[in-house]
């Protein structure tokens, strides 16, 4: 059973990575459009959900991992 746990534990630290990377690269993307003359708003807008999307996720996860009885200690969203 304790080899279960470790083995579910282990499959969100990867989707946890995964997902704090690409919230990073969403978080690039805004910032890479609104250094543009005229930023496109609606783009911007299209980003900033799947930003928030991801950070939701993120939070089931960490949620997850606390209910199993494992607090997250790499916190890295902005």
């Amino acid at each position: 059973m304790k080899s279960r746990v470790r083995i579910q534990t282990f499959a969100i630290d990867v989707r946890l990575v995964a997902l704090r990377r690409r919230h990073q690269v969403i978080k690039a993307k805004i910032a890479e459009e609104l250094r543009r003359p005229m930023p496109c708003s609606m783009m911007l807008q299209r980003l900033k959900r799947q930003r928030l999307a991801v950070k939701d996720q993120i939070a089931r996860f960490d949620a997850l991992l606390r209910s199993i009885g494992r607090p997250d200690t790499q916190r890295q969203l902005a």
